[in-house]
Formats: structure tokens, sequence, C-alpha cells
């Protein structure tokens, strides 16, 4: 079951700092399936690409830290079809607006919000039920699944509005990581300075290039754009457009 709390306890092993011609083994522990849909990891088959080699296919881990992104990476294949031009920038395979799963996780959150927790927690078990299903494992050659993954239902009903958000609010992370959610669930909800400040506090102990970073009230809205501000200049100088506080 997920770990909303305490998960930062509980690292994925990694292998930040060591050499790709040096020996590592993944994470033996219980992992969600998801992780290896969502990121590339050493030692774990990264799309039909082979097996990530870990540190070799990291620009700079003291920055970028040891995972790869894997959700907006194309195939192989597909470059060997055809189907996606690398040095164009092109793909002819179609964006995806929305996910079933995420129209799952918006009707859960709203039922939540109506105070039908039971129905919410239907919706969820059904994504869940869908990762857990052996056949979307991440693979080795032999067929395997390339780790110990374990997921289950939620069995119990939720105790309250706050546990089904907190489950709900957690289940959306796992699903949608890596598709551009994130922020934007924080700033809805009415939490990104604090989760975000939290993150920065923890990561800066492993990224010194985030040393001073902080979230400021403002910067739940990005700036206007310098040129988007000039293209509203009156004859007389003035701008139709003024620039968001803080910025």
């Amino acid at each position: 079951m997920p770990l909303p709390d305490s998960y930062n306890q509980f690292e994925v092993k990694n292998d930040q700092g060591v050499e790709s011609n040096q020996p590592f083994t993944p994470d033996a522990g219980n992992l969600d399936p998801r992780l290896d849909w969502s990121v590339g990891r050493r030692g774990i088959p990264y799309l039909d690409w082979g097996m990530h080699p870990g540190k070799s296919w990291v620009r700079d881990q003291n920055y970028a830290g040891s995972f790869s992104p894997k959700k907006n990476v194309y195939y192989k294949v597909d470059e060997m079809t055809g189907l996606v031009d690398p040095d164009r920038r092109t793909s002819a395979n179609n964006f995806r607006i929305i996910r079933f799963a995420e129209v799952l996780l918006m009707a859960a959150e709203t039922e939540i919000e109506l105070g039908n927790l039971e129905k919410a927690r239907e919706y969820v078990n059904q994504i869940r039920r869908r990762a857990a299903n052996p056949d979307g494992f991440v693979k080795l050659p032999d067929g395997k699944p390339a780790a110990n993954y374990v997921i289950a239902e939620y069995k119990s009903p939720w105790s309250g509005k706050d546990a089904a958000l907190t489950a709900l609010r957690f289940e959306r992370r796992l699903e949608l990581g890596m598709e551009g959610q994130r922020f934007f669930d924080l700033v809805r909800w009415g939490i990104a300075k604090d989760v975000l400040n939290r993150y920065l506090a923890y990561e800066v102990t492993k990224r010194s290039n985030l040393r001073g970073a902080t979230f400021k009230d403002f910067n739940v809205v990005f700036p206007v754009p310098q040129r988007q501000l000039d293209a509203t200049k009156r004859p007389d100088g003035t701008l139709t457009l003024s620039q968001n506080p803080g910025y």
C-alpha cells in the first residue's frame, strides 16, 4: 500500500555516483509496478532500448540524479520504422490529451468532495487493479518481472474525507507521475508552498544546485513573458498587460 507520510524514509536503491562499468544490483524490495513505467533506473529494461546502464545515460548525476525520464521517451522501434524522426523532433504519434485513468481519478475526487467515499474507493481500486495485472509489468528478457512488484487494492473503507483525499492525492502522484500534472494539482489543492518547500528541504541534501531555493506564495502562477507584455504596448508607451505580482 502507498506510504504517503513516510515514503522518503525508504528510498529506492539507486546508482548515484556508481560508474556504469562498476557492479550494481537494483532494489530487491517491494515496489509499485508503475515506478518502472515512469522513470528509468539502472538494471531495468528501458522500453525497447535495452537495460538502463545508469550513470552513462544521465547527463550529470550531480544535479539530475540517478533516474531518467521514461514516459515522454519514444520506443526504438518507432525510430527504426520511421514513426519518429529524432533529428527533426517530429512524430507520427497522436498526442495523448487525457487518459482514462485520469478520468477515473477526477471522478474519485469529485465523489470524495460529495461525500461518496465508497464510490471514490471503487474508482481508485479500479486503477490499482489494472496496475496489479502482471501482464502489464516491466519484464526482463526472460519474461520475468523486472523487480519485486507488489500492489494491492484498498480493502477497508476510508475513515473519513481527509483519509480519502490523502489516498486520492497520492494515487494521482503514482499514476500520473512524469505527466506534468503534479504542480497544477498542488496549486489547485492550495498546498503548493508547503509541499514544495518540504521537497526542497529534503532534496537540497542531495542536490547542491538547489541550495537557497524556496517556493514563495506568488510562485503559484507563472510570470507573464516580457515579449507578451511588450506586444501590448500602447502608442504612449504604457502596457495593456501587467506583470503578475512578485515578478
